[in-house]
């Protein structure tokens, strides 16, 4: 008759242990492929504000331009709209940009472009607000344009300050001492 050992098994704890391991692993890999798409979704929010904001320093210069070289017959109802007292700098205490109650939607100096982008952007695009911009006289026959664009899920308070969303801003300098390429290719 043989005699019996007592049995020490190292199996179960070995294979609980690589039972435990393989779940952090799965979860930490879980988290990271969560991560990455949320970061990935605010490039997106983001990019489509930049671009929101693009279109509408392109609409205000092209108000400012129309305005200075056809006294505003292109774009009436947004030349009624830039301001009329000249500033020094971007940074003036006067400046309209930097007054909160002018981004509001009854601002009379607030101009909306067109979503003329949005259709070719991508679908995000879709619901996007209006692009806002304000355009102001400067000293020596300069314009300050400022614009900024927002998210889809952008939303505001009753002064136009955002509370939710993506906002991204943009300002340029137009110049009457620069000469631009005008669209028959030569100097304007």
């Amino acid at each position: 008759m043989k005699s019996r050992r007592p049995q020490a098994g190292a199996v179960l704890p070995v294979a609980l242990i690589l039972l435990i391991v393989l779940t952090f692993a799965g979860l930490s890999s879980a988290k990271r492929a969560t991560t990455h798409d949320v970061v990935a979704q605010n490039l997106r929010i983001n990019e489509i504000a930049q671009q929101s904001a693009e279109a509408a320093l392109r609409h205000c210069e092209a108000v400012v331009m129309d305005l200075v070289d056809n006294a505003g017959k292109g774009f009436p109802a947004d030349a009624a709209r830039v301001g009329k007292v000249a500033i020094a700098t971007p940074q003036s205490p006067g400046a309209l940009w930097s007054q909160p109650a002018n981004w509001s939607a009854a601002s009379a100096n607030r101009i909306s472009a067109p979503m003329a982008f949005a259709a070719e952007v991508r679908v995000e695009a879709r619901g996007v607000p209006p692009p806002q911009c304000i355009a102001e006289p400067m000293a020596n026959g300069r314009y300050l344009v400022t614009a900024r664009g927002h998210s889809a899920d952008a939303t505001f308070n009753a002064n136009g300050r955002l509370i939710t969303g993506a906002e991204v801003w943009l300002q340029s300098i137009l110049s009457p001492q620069i000469p631009v390429q005008s669209p028959g290719g030569g100097l304007a």
